[in-house]
């Protein structure tokens, strides 16, 4: 949930690949539900995301309107130091 919130606000984030792949679907899903509009969706949102987040969706969703899918991209960076876990950022198209 953190990591969708800071994928929101910040437009692109830094984690491992396993975090990124689940965080893309969530996000995606939340996304599609921005798009379609209305009170359920938005209700839906919120459910996930605070309030000046949720208008950061629909701000983002506006930019993705005749999109019809694959928002986000998963790009993977460097294996990190002291675990070697691989690293991916995370981005809105």
């Amino acid at each position: 949930k953190s990591l969708v919130r800071s994928l929101v606000v910040h437009g692109k984030i830094e984690t491992t690949v396993p975090r990124a792949k689940e965080t893309k679907s969530i996000a995606e899903k939340l996304l599609t539900k921005a798009k379609k509009g209305g009170l359920a969706s938005r209700r839906q949102i919120m459910a996930w995301l605070m309030p000046k987040e949720t208008e950061a969706i629909f701000k983002i969703a506006s930019r993705h309107q005749n999109r019809p899918g694959g928002y986000t991209r998963i790009t993977r960076t460097r294996s990190r130091a002291h675990d070697m876990a691989d690293m991916a950022v995370l981005e809105f198209l």
